[in-house]
């Protein structure tokens, strides 16, 4: 009853006032009780409560108002009273918990492999000597790798091991909404008083404070503060710093002052590992062809990998489906029609390719020497090496009608271009975002 009841309270404040207000005040917020006429919500931080005392409490009346039409009073806890939560019990004080709950995110169920293994060390490292080890960490990579589930192990075993340390996740989107209410509350001491105490500081998605200087401004300011008192600082982004557009070069810089660890796509080993690991959590037999075969169709994304798998169980318990061979080939059909940059073709990685340079699928693929054509070709080969199986002879002679020696010169070129060009680097990751559709 009470999370209806909140989520019906947040859309009554929505009609006067914008969501991203609602959001910054009250995604982390909760029912304790809602009897004779008298509604008690638990907002677990001193400086959230303080600001909705001050300017919402008229607005949360109003709101239970309209859903109940009696009037009701409103109390403000910083956690129940026991016995009397209808839900499960308050939320953590200490992070941004409006996404799903996380504490099953830790470092015994992180799936290690070549493509990951420097990452997972050194957030272990972090995590066992916050603010010694490597500070800032900047864990960079696209979508799906596991760069926030490394983030919340870092938090959880921190706050296991270190129960007294002040931690805080969030996404940098929820640090400018923050902001943004805080600023409109006239709330900003309280603010950076909240931000900048913390020993502990995550930050997922860093590169969405691009554009916007305010929140680049106090960000700079919370980093400084943090750094400068050794405490530590972990961020993730989906590139590098030097790659990040529209962000100030002083936080670029400081984002590169620590160390920073790339999470790449697993190996076909390490997504064979992915696949049993989340049946054996879901508690789902899995013969070894099934999981090869969904590590085989499946490359790009850890998400959709475990997703996978889900989608599988589900079709054994509400179809009564076997999880063979044959239900685990239906299952993925259905995900590659979903999102066909799950299993790239040759042929969808040339036509993202085309399409970005706008050019002729029969232009990249033919004799000319044009500058812009060689960059196109040798840009599609070298994707279609980094996110399939095919080897360079494939490569080669089945979509480039030319040798594997033209494409692993191609592949070297490409590779040297992206060190020595941020511009070229930055292409090719939009390119493969364009492919796997995130």
């Amino acid at each position: 009853m009470g999370a209806d009841l909140l989520e019906r309270i947040r859309e009554e404040l929505s009609r006067g006032m914008p969501r991203a207000v609602v959001s910054a005040w009250f995604a982390d917020a909760f029912v304790v009780s809602a009897g004779d006429q008298v509604l008690t919500l638990c907002s677990p931080t001193e400086y959230k409560r303080g600001v909705i005392e001050a300017r919402y409490m008229p607005h949360l009346a109003d709101a239970m108002l309209a859903i109940s039409g009696v009037p009701y009073e409103i109390r403000l806890v910083d956690a129940p009273p026991p016995g009397k939560t209808e839900e499960s019990g308050p939320r953590e004080a200490q992070t941004d918990d409006t996404g799903p709950d996380r504490r099953d995110f830790v470092f015994e169920r992180f799936v290690v492999g070549e493509s990951n293994k420097f990452a997972y060390s050194a957030a272990q490292a972090v995590a066992d000597s916050p603010g010694e080890a490597y500070n800032p960490l900047f864990l960079y990579g696209g979508s799906g790798l596991g760069k926030t589930h490394l983030l919340y192990a870092i938090l959880n075993r921190v706050r296991r091991e270190r129960p007294r340390f002040k931690t805080l996740l969030f996404s940098a989107e929820r640090f400018t909404n923050d902001l943004v209410a805080a600023i409109q509350a006239k709330q900003t001491a309280n603010f950076r008083e909240q931000y900048r105490s913390a020993d502990l500081l995550l930050v997922d998605d860093i590169q969405s404070i691009a554009g916007r200087d305010f929140s680049q401004e106090e960000f700079f300011h919370t980093f400084n503060t943090l750094y400068d008192e050794d405490k530590q600082v972990v961020l993730t982004s989906d590139r590098l710093p030097r790659d990040l557009q529209k962000i100030e070069e002083r936080l670029r810089t400081r984002f590169e002052w620590g160390l920073t660890v790339d999470v790449k796509p697993p190996d076909f080993e390490t997504r064979v590992a992915i696949v049993r690991s989340k049946a054996l959590q879901l508690g789902l037999p899995l013969p070894a062809e099934v999981a090869e075969y969904i590590a085989q169709a499946i490359t790009s994304n850890v998400r959709q990998l475990e997703g996978t798998v889900k989608k599988l169980m589900a079709s054994r318990d509400l179809m009564s489906s076997a999880t063979d061979l044959p239900a685990a080939q239906a299952v993925v059909a259905d995900m590659i029609r979903e999102s066909p940059g799950l299993n790239p073709t040759p042929q969808l990685i040339v036509s993202e390719v085309c399409a970005f340079y706008r050019l002729d699928e029969r232009q990249i693929t033919g004799k000319s020497r044009q500058a812009e054509l060689v960059t196109a070709r040798q840009t599609a080969m070298y994707l279609i090496r980094d996110m399939t199986d095919l080897s360079l002879e494939h490569i080669g002679e089945k979509v480039f009608s030319r040798d594997h020696s033209t494409v692993l010169h191609s592949i070297q070129r490409v590779e040297e271009r992206r060190r020595d060009d941020p511009a070229y680097d930055n292409d090719i990751k939009t390119i493969a975002e364009n492919i796997r559709g995130v």
